[in-house]
């Protein structure tokens, strides 16, 4: 059988005509302290007070609890892909972790995945931190961008029936994008069509997000009807959008590549911040 040129899945709920959302906003590069705090959502917005939202990303940290989840099937049957865990590192330690500094219910909110390690852990390495349930150790150094005028809040989605991050206004800006993308599109040319939309044809892309069966350049297709993403490198360019990825799959087995053009179906959703050169 030939294999689709992207992968889909039938999600519960109406398929909106708009399958992206993209908003204007400034971005500046940033070094921080993450302080100690009860949690890491809590950590991270502490360390981004003053600005409405950022992209950051954590490398060889301690975490005094980490608990991460990895993609997987739901048994109730109301969505088209769920979550497999927890996995229960307890005092574990971030390789790196890329994350979006979120809001959620008026509350700090963080989406990031990352790959992780404890002392004789045997499951999987990689996947989607929890945000209220993991800690960190003590102060720890973040590198990103911080970001102005625009934020990413948690919102019922009816489509998939997740609660997923969308942009909302906070005053605009310029120099940068904060997008995502919605289910069953090619990743790459969705991104660079909504980065158009906001006024970018140039510009790196941060972020991290799912797919169905992803294809990377040179390998054979994943076999994985649900996976996780964190981008590695990003960038569009000429009308092309060039992405490397990290992946998890429902076993929890580890991919890395360049995502081959045209051939990457979004499983969920993308959440991406694209700054123009």
């Amino acid at each position: 059988m030939t294999r689709p040129v992207i992968g889909t899945l039938t999600h519960p709920g109406p398929a909106p005509a708009k399958r992206w959302a993209a908003l204007p906003c400034s971005a500046e590069p940033v070094d921080l302290i993450l302080p100690k705090a009860e949690t890491l959502a809590q950590s991270v917005a502490l360390a981004l007070a003053g600005y409405d939202g950022g992209w950051l990303v954590i490398e060889d940290a301690p975490l005094a609890n980490l608990d991460f989840v990895v993609p997987g099937s739901d048994p109730t049957g109301q969505h088209a892909a769920w979550y497999a865990g927890p996995h229960r590192m307890g005092a574990g330690r971030i390789h790196h972790l890329g994350l979006h500094a979120a809001r959620k219910d008026g509350s700090a909110w963080l989406h990031g995945h990352g790959q992780f390690a404890a002392p004789g852990w045997q499951g999987p390495d990689f996947g989607h931190i929890l945000p209220l349930e993991s800690r960190l150790a003590g102060p720890t150094r973040a590198c990103g961008w911080a970001i102005r005028g625009a934020r990413f809040e948690v919102q019922q989605d009816p489509e998939t029936r997740f609660p997923l991050n969308q942009p909302v206004a906070c005053g605009g800006g310029t120099g940068a994008a904060l997008i995502t993308l919605r289910p069953n599109q090619d990743m790459g040319a969705a991104l660079v069509q909504a980065a158009a939309e906001a006024g970018i044809t140039r510009g790196r892309v941060l972020g991290l997000g799912s797919l169905v069966h992803p294809l990377l350049r040179g390998q054979p297709p994943i076999d994985s009807f649900a996976t996780e993403i964190l981008l590695t490198q990003g960038r569009i360019e000429a009308g092309v959008a060039q992405i490397e990825a990290e992946i998890v799959t429902l076993s929890g087995s580890y991919h890395k590549g360049w995502l081959e053009p045209g051939h990457n179906g979004l499983c969920i959703t993308a959440e991406l911040l694209v700054v123009a050169d």
